[in-house]
């Protein structure tokens, strides 16, 4: 079987016919194409960006800690160990290895500290306290010795010492800010005690300097460096000295076997730690505080303690709520960029009735038409994806695929699927029946149609405001889509009601003595009848009003971090868009009816009806739409508001929960826009249908 070659001329000819209708879908297509494939690759980078700050500011790093091993020496004597420093180094590499490949990535290299119980000064003047502290890592941390030297044994290395000796010797350097404020020398002594008044013996070996002040090392023991105020109490000056390798063990034997504490910390690195590997580095550490020996026990297992994993857990739930009420806002641009699509073929379609009716009673069959339509829908929609694509890879570090498709397909296929079904009904056999009964089926069957359609709508929005409920608003696509539902629902509404209203206007009005009115009013109840324009202007005002509400609750709440700051421009872009595709709905709505419209008021100024007067008739047949849509939409807005605030989790972005009053200024802004586009349509379709001659518009079929 040949595939039928499409008729080129005629697809370049209706191309070229029709090109602003379809280079307005192509900006469309552009506009939510770049939105859409940006937002992900910019949400992935400020999750990046709000892990690294949760874990730059709130610390998080990990701690192990383990029991020496006991030094008891033969006839109630504790021994020397002079290798206590390379214990230390293999507790270290020990729990190194424990962190496992991914985790240990993530992470600085690890410091081991060898801590003693906090001393105090005992030379009688202010409150001023002591530690003796070992700090080792890989390489460092180097100083320079300015006076003295580094601290020695002061025995043997082997020594014994019995239970209930006299204390123990032990040396230790000072920093140079650390002598200064104590004015000590190298081989002065300090005056030190316990809590329980046991004296310490402990001398100055030398003064240093450290190579690098910088070093992360020096960060666990601010102390060692200069004097830390308030560190013990209101009032205390805490100091430290450094313990060398040589000096360590010395140390130990100056204190009780359990007194010294042995930790291995290792500091998170912000650089290292991205939003794609938060769940495997949270994942290790849960494991790693659960496989955590007791904090009681005497033997030398690994004890781990960190804040890391509450804060990889807050920071992945602000993540996911912030993604989450993204796609909210972003299936609302979706929605309305959809039914402008939607009245952009319908559009087209009704520019192109005529052709495609001709066509089809020449004898082209339906697939060609279908085949054409498809090729041109597909080359536009195509190219715009490109463009669209193209800007966001422009602005952003990479594109998303993941939520452009509904447009896409809507571009390529609607033109097409109503132009097929147009050149269908041209030229059918059908004939209207001339039973009155069975004209009352025919329309009862369209209207049942229109109700079965309608009443999905009302289901599908009912089933995920449940859904919100139910599984909050990251619990996928239908929660997420239930204020875009809700006010596509809310548009259908109106859009049943405002029939009745143009109807009883006209019939109010026909009393009067105002022809004006009243050829106004029997215009807009003769176009009231269309939906897709009404559900256009309403679901974008609406949609419009609630992320502006969104918008003013995030940036009224903690809009500082980089969550909030990107949740609220992307509520501003969408405040934004969303009202200038309802005004392109708007255009479109009455480009489609422009021909009727300006045929029925040219035949009415032979009657006597002047220019300015046949423009105040077709305000008023544009405006009732309008109206509703500025007045209904913030309000139906502000239903949706109250309807599904409470779900979106709002409150772990801005810290408490958001208020809901709508910036009613904005809404206001809003609806006088749309009233005000009434005012520019009217003036510029009147200079367009000026130029046609009275005998064109006149002649039968005119238009």
């Amino acid at each position: 079987m040949r595939i039928p070659a499409p008729h080129w001329p005629s697809v370049s000819g209706r191309a070229r016919a029709d090109a602003g209708p379809l280079l307005l879908a192509a900006v469309v297509v552009v506009a939510i194409t770049l939105l859409a494939g940006a937002m992900p690759p910019l949400l992935s980078a400020t999750a990046d960006a709000a892990v690294r700050d949760a874990v730059r500011s709130s610390g998080g790093d990990l701690q192990v800690h383990s029991r020496m091993e006991g030094d008891d020496g033969p006839n109630g004597s504790r021994v020397r160990h002079p290798r206590l420093a390379e214990d230390v180094d293999d507790f270290r590499a020990r729990a190194t290895d424990e962190l496992g490949p991914g985790l240990r990535a993530a992470l600085h290299p690890p410091v081991a500290t060898v801590i003693s119980p906090t001393l105090k000064i005992t030379d009688g003047s202010v409150l001023r306290t002591f530690q003796l502290a070992y700090v080792a890592r890989d390489g460092g941390p180097d100083v320079t010795w300015i006076a003295g030297g580094p601290p020695r044994p002061t025995d043997s290395e082997t020594a014994a010492v019995p239970y209930g000796a006299p204390p123990w010797p032990v040396q230790v350097g000072l920093s140079e800010a650390d002598a200064a404020a104590l004015r000590l020398r190298p081989g002065a002594r300090l005056p030190l005690a316990d809590d329980q008044g046991n004296v310490k013996k402990v001398q100055i070996s030398g003064v240093f300097r450290p190579r690098d002040s910088a070093d992360p090392a020096w960060r666990l023991l601010p102390a060692l460096l200069s004097p830390v105020a308030g560190a013990d109490g209101r009032g205390s000056t805490r100091f430290a000295g450094l313990l060398s390798r040589d000096s360590l063990p010395d140390a130990r034997l100056a204190f009780a076997q359990d007194e010294l504490r042995r930790t291995v910390w290792f500091t998170p690195d912000p650089a290292r730690l991205t939003w794609a590997v938060v769940p495997s580095v949270a994942a290790k550490v849960v494991a790693l505080k659960a496989a955590s020996g007791s904090s009681g026990a005497r033997d030398g297992s690994l004890k781990w303690e960190t804040r890391l994993d509450g804060v990889l857990r807050n920071v992945s739930a602000q993540v996911h709520a912030a993604s989450a009420q993204a796609s909210v806002l972003l299936i609302t641009l979706l929605a309305v960029a959809i039914l402008v699509l939607l009245l952009a073929a319908d559009l087209l379609v009704h520019r192109r009735a005529p052709a495609l009716a001709a066509a089809r009673q020449r004898g082209m069959s339906l697939p060609v038409i279908g085949g054409e339509l498809l090729l041109e829908s597909a080359v536009v929609a195509l190219l715009a994806t490109a463009a669209g694509l193209g800007l966001a890879r422009a602005v952003t570090p990479g594109v998303s695929w993941e939520w452009i498709a509904p447009v896409v397909v809507t571009a390529v296929a609607a033109g097409p699927a109503f132009g097929t079904l147009t050149a269908a009904r041209a030229t059918r056999d059908r004939r209207v029946p001339a039973n009155r009964s069975a004209r009352r089926w025919m329309r009862n069957t369209g209207r049942l149609r229109r109700a079965a359609l309608e009443a999905g709508v009302l289901v599908a929005a009912s089933g995920s405001v449940v859904a919100l409920y139910q599984r909050g608003v990251g619990g996928g696509v239908l929660p997420a889509s239930a204020p875009a539902l809700c006010a596509l629902a809310g548009g259908l509404l109106l859009a049943r009601a405002l029939p009745l209203g143009t109807r009883f206007a006209l019939k109010r009005l026909l009393r009067s003595r105002r022809p004006l009115a009243v050829f106004g009013a029997a215009r807009a109840a003769a176009t009231s009848a269309r939906v897709l324009p009404l559900l256009v202007l309403v679901t974008s005002v609406a949609l419009a009003s609630y992320a502006l509400t969104l918008g003013a609750a995030v940036g009224h709440g903690t809009a500082a971090g980089p969550l909030a700051a990107g949740l609220l421009r992307l509520a501003w872009v969408s405040a934004v868009t969303l009202p200038v595709l309802g005004l392109l709905g708007l255009a479109l709505g009455a480009a489609a009816g422009a021909p009727e419209r300006w045929q029925t008021l040219t035949r009415l100024r032979t009657l006597g009806l002047r220019p300015r007067e046949a423009r105040w008739v077709a305000a008023g047949e544009l405006l009732p739409p309008v109206v509703v849509a500025a007045v209904g939409g913030p309000l139906l807005g502000a239903v949706l508001v109250r309807l599904t605030f409470g779900s979106l989790d709002l409150r772990l972005l801005t810290g408490s929960d958001p208020a809901l009053t709508p910036p009613w200024w904005g809404l206001g802004l809003v609806a006088v826009v749309f009233v005000a586009a009434v005012a520019v349509v009217v003036p510029v379709e009147s200079a367009l249908r000026r130029r046609r001659r009275l005998s064109e518009v006149l002649r039968a079929g005119g238009g």
